[in-house]
């Protein structure tokens, strides 16, 4: 493979202004860095590719970049058969437009919609996406539906109405007609002969930017699970999941040779399959930047002789905010593993039993609604921590806009920290793994205090803030090098 240097501001950002030079190097060198962050469209030939595609690269005059998957389809081009762009890891961008994206429902979100979740113009919307993305955003989501649509008929065996309604479109008249609009062909046509699976279940491919250590995630998480709900080996993570009416399992692998997990999913509803597939990437991570983590959390000695040993290490996120939430209240001012006893016992308490799954899996996580009217006895709760549980749950009832609008750790702080047994440590948790907030920082934990102490002497939390200061907007990330750096001690 050919190597090249390439400039620090090339590799870390998303390209706002592609430079034809450095991108010219990038796919010359197949560099799984690039992944994702840009694509190249072949004039000759009418198909847009990947920066990794193994095909044999064509001449400089016959190629044209775009800054997202999205913006070469809507340009006319067609993804390429050998690399599949709509496989590639998500575009880059700035943590308020993410947010953005995140929080879009395809089935029932619009324009007006979504820019009054964020309290922005759709005037201002428009900008974002054409200055980040380079289209508007009703053409980023017409063609987010698409790209979705034809990874699930090429790499998956669900029927084509499945595809249709899971991919957000409305009806299947709808889907027939955009498929074959944009393809030239119909979704029947362009599915290639698989056979029937003997199972419900589909597999799909969720690729990643390296670095990604996989060890380490599911180590996280196999401290964490909750046993009866979730399963955690050193392969796998697996657990039962409720999505509205939809229920079902996921199982969660990494590939064998490419820098991607493969998801196993089986859903009684397979409309919800986008929504699993958003939840699972933001719970493994998978569309971090580590180039650009790492660069900010270096100038501090500590983090970086931690990230030079453990460079692949993301943010676990979390299946459900809800579920989180509980979780890390239970969790306050106790080990990890008390933590988890304490949720187990909600679980297989209140909690559905599904006889039709795996025993290791077969309980779910029990609904607000139950939660509400529970007495949390027999659990091995204080009663101030059920006082807690009891705030929480008819705060959350009644604030759910507060989550699904979340932009800053500052306003959570606000809105959260007057509930009675509710502090700055629970709320940043709470962000920082409930929310994936890059940026959220537990300053106040035990962990990061010891992981910070130096010679015996433990740094004050106002201290600690401003050395944090360095690594905005990472601090959530610096928060897991200085919990893993204890680990490495002990």
């Amino acid at each position: 493979m050919m190597r090249y240097a390439y400039s620090k501001d090339f590799i870390r950002l998303n390209i706002l202004a592609l430079d034809i030079h450095t991108c010219e190097q990038a796919r010359l060198s197949r560099d799984a860095r690039f992944d994702g962050k840009f694509y190249t469209a072949v004039l000759t030939t009418g198909i847009f590719c990947r920066p990794i595609c193994p095909a044999r690269p064509p001449k400089p005059e016959n190629v044209k970049y775009y800054l997202s998957a999205e913006q070469a389809q809507q340009q006319g081009f067609t993804p390429c058969k050998r690399c599949f762009p709509e496989l590639a890891p998500s575009h880059a961008l700035p943590s308020h437009l993410n947010k953005l994206l995140i929080t879009f429902d395809y089935h029932e979100d619009n324009l007006t919609s979504l820019a009054e979740k964020f309290n922005i113009s759709t005037r201002q919307l428009h900008r974002l996406f054409k200055q980040h993305l380079g289209i508007s955003p009703s053409e980023y989501f017409q063609h987010q539906r698409l790209l979705l649509a034809r990874k699930l008929i090429k790499t998956t065996q669900l029927s084509l109405s499945d595809i249709g309604f899971a991919s957000g479109f409305k009806s299947i008249r709808r889907f027939n007609e955009a498929i074959k609009q944009q393809y030239g062909c119909t979704p029947n046509s362009l599915r290639q002969r698989i056979e029937t699976p003997s199972t419900k279940s589909i597999e799909i491919l969720l690729p990643y930017r390296p670095p990604f250590d996989w060890s380490l995630m599911l180590s996280f998480f196999q401290k964490r699970q909750i046993i009866g709900m979730e399963h955690v080996t050193s392969s796998i993570y697996a657990r039962n999941i409720t999505i509205d009416q939809c229920t079902g399992w996921l199982k969660v692998s990494h590939h064998k040779h490419k820098h991607a997990l493969t998801l196993q999913v089986s859903l009684s509803d397979y409309r919800y399959l986008n929504e699993v597939i958003q939840r699972v990437r933001k719970m493994f991570d998978l569309d971090a930047d580590m180039t650009l983590i790492h660069d900010a959390l270096i100038k501090t000695p500590v983090l970086a002789k931690m990230v030079a040993m453990s460079p692949g290490l993301r943010l676990p996120g979390c299946w459900d905010i809800l579920e989180f939430s509980i979780r890390a209240i239970l969790g306050q001012q106790v080990s990890v593993k008390a933590a988890t006893t304490l949720a187990m016992r909600i679980v297989k308490q209140y909690g559905d039993y599904n006889t039709e799954l795996a025993e290791e899996i077969a309980y779910s996580f029990p609904s607000l609604t139950v939660l509400k009217h529970a007495d949390f006895n027999d659990i091995g709760l204080t009663q101030s921590r059920k006082n807690t549980l009891y705030t929480w749950l008819q705060f959350f009832e009644n604030n759910k806009e507060v989550f699904n609008t979340y932009q800053s750790i500052e306003t959570l702080e606000k809105q959260l920290c007057t509930l009675k047994g509710i502090g700055p440590w629970t709320v940043n948790y709470i962000a920082m793994r409930g929310l994936s907030d890059p940026d959220a920082f537990p300053s106040a934990d035990l962990g990061i205090v010891k992981a910070l102490t130096h010679q015996q002497q433990k740094p004050s939390n106002k201290a600690i803030l401003a050395i944090a200061e360095s690594w905005r907007p990472w601090r959530a990330y610096a928060a897991i090098y200085l919990w893993h750096s204890l680990a490495k001690k002990d």
